[in-house]
């Protein structure tokens, strides 16, 4: 009976293991930025940002602000901006306001259940959805002119890890156990966000500093 136990418990082991998908953004191409042509003349911009105390969303302005620095059409880039300290030092002030929705979707249940079945979860991974809308105020200093932009994103993605793949024990029973975990992870994972903004900056950040260029 031990013996039996011990082995049960060492297949539960390497099953739980084995039931995780690394995170894949799957459209990222619909968001590919190729390299820009340089402002004629280099000028100085300073950034604000009123997520600038958001420890998740502040990450996204630094992936522009880094983007901004690689392009070459600055002389230099001031993040944070502050016009009591900075004053005459920059030429064009670029306000940034980052507001991202994250969704999971329905097809989860059935990767959930009867995915169970095949270990979808870990084979396809949970879909979900990040909606980020980045709106861009854009001021020229010497002459006062501005221009807003509003830049929809829409990111698609899978990943899948332990805290929602345990519910694939569901064949040791009558799978209860992911037919409920499947209504549950139609929603989103929290847990996700963090390596989502890691994964998905470098291809972000170009994005919508070329946008900004453009409307330079």
């Amino acid at each position: 009976m031990n013996k039996v136990f011990l082995f049960l418990m060492m297949f539960v082991c390497l099953i739980f293991m084995g039931c995780s998908h690394s995170m894949r953004i799957t459209n990222t191409a619909d968001y590919f930025s190729p390299v820009s042509s340089p402002l004629r003349e280099p000028v100085k911009l300073g950034v604000t940002s009123s997520n600038d105390t958001d420890i998740q969303n502040s990450r996204y302005v630094t992936s522009i602000v880094d983007a901004l620095q690689r392009t070459g059409s600055f002389e230099r880039v001031i993040y944070p901006f502050s016009q009591a300290i900075h004053k005459e030092q920059a030429d064009i002030i670029v306000d940034i306001t980052v507001s991202p929705h994250y969704s999971g979707r329905g097809s989860n249940f059935f990767v959930n259940w009867p995915g169970f079945l095949i270990f979808a979860p870990a084979i396809w991974g949970y879909g979900y959805n990040a909606e980020i809308e980045t709106r861009v105020n854009i001021t020229h200093l010497k002459d006062g002119r501005s221009q807003q932009l509003t830049i929809p994103i829409k990111y698609k993605f899978r990943q899948a890890e332990i805290d929602r793949t345990w519910t694939e024990i569901g064949w040791l029973e009558w799978g209860v156990i992911p037919l409920i975990g499947g209504i549950v992870f139609t929603s989103y994972d929290t847990d996700v966000t963090d390596e989502f903004i890691s994964k998905v900056s470098p291809n972000y950040g170009p994005y919508i500093a070329k946008k900004i260029l453009e409307a330079m």
